[in-house]
């Protein structure tokens, strides 16, 4: 099973996107929430070595902002 951590500003359109290219997606969970893209970086680094997940570092937003930390298995 594969799964992925990833950060995001809007949860909710995230997971569209997600379901859009895997639709056997599962098991969606936010994680943690930050107020800075560099903790939830960090987070997402982290819980992704943790699980064996994918992760792909970066992505556009600011630094301050509330940013969540996903999961997810397809």
């Amino acid at each position: 099973m594969a799964c992925r951590v990833g950060i995001t500003q809007d949860p909710e359109k995230r997971k569209r996107y997600w379901s859009t290219q895997h639709p056997s997606l599962r098991n969606w969970q936010l994680l943690y929430k930050y107020v800075s893209k560099s903790a939830a970086q960090s987070a997402e680094e982290r819980e992704a070595q943790k699980y064996g997940c994918i992760a792909h570092p970066g992505g556009t937003g600011p630094e301050y902002s509330v940013w969540y930390v996903y999961y997810f298995e397809y």
